[in-house]
């Protein structure tokens, strides 16, 4: 009998401690882990379609009237060439990707300019098609402005304000010598 008892202890004891491991370790199974969860860690959004990746897409502009400029990068997977299409309210803008490589739209040789943006920053573009061959998804694509200043060289005519403001500095378009003072003695 003490046998018996002692056994029930110890199978007693050990399911304890099965049950305390699987509920210490056990929200692993039924509980998906944040670090595993893929997101856009930036202001743009992320989309897959065929071999082409599509990363951090957004569009920079002053207003919905204004010009945007689109950016984010573009990872061609695939073995051929592929020409992406993200076809805007206002028309189609195209850039070619080869394969293995990577087309940042930051770069001024990839610029992407929609005229007019079409929406206000702070909302998004809804709905945007991206063709990349014969697939295609769509996008909703946040429009942002020059409140973040990584984004204000990105502007559309953001080269031409700077210009213009320096213009308007000085009368003549031409800045003032600066003028040295001497302490009073």
């Amino acid at each position: 009998m003490k046998f018996a008892t002692s056994t029930l202890k110890r199978a007693g004891a050990g399911a304890a401690l099965a049950v305390a491991l699987l509920s210490a370790t056990g929200c692993g199974y039924i509980h998906r882990q944040p670090t595993t969860i893929h997101y856009a860690a930036s202001d743009g959004v992320n989309a897959d379609v065929a071999d082409i990746d599509l990363r951090n897409i957004m569009v920079i502009a002053e207003n919905e009237k204004s010009d945007g400029r689109v950016l984010g990068s573009i990872i061609n997977n695939g073995k051929n060439d592929v020409t992406v299409d993200f076809n805007f309210e206002s028309g189609a803008k195209s850039v070619t990707v080869k394969p293995g490589e990577t087309v940042r739209l930051e770069d001024d040789a990839h610029k992407l300019i929609v005229s007019p943006s079409g929406a206000n920053p702070g909302l998004i573009l809804e709905n945007i098609k991206v063709t990349a061959g014969s697939d295609n998804t769509t996008m909703n694509i946040p429009v942002l402005d020059d409140t973040l200043e990584e984004y204000a060289p990105y502007l559309p005519n953001a080269a031409s304000a700077e210009s213009s403001a320096a213009s308007t500095s000085a009368p003549n378009g031409n800045e003032s010598a600066p003028v040295e003072t001497t302490p009073a003695q």
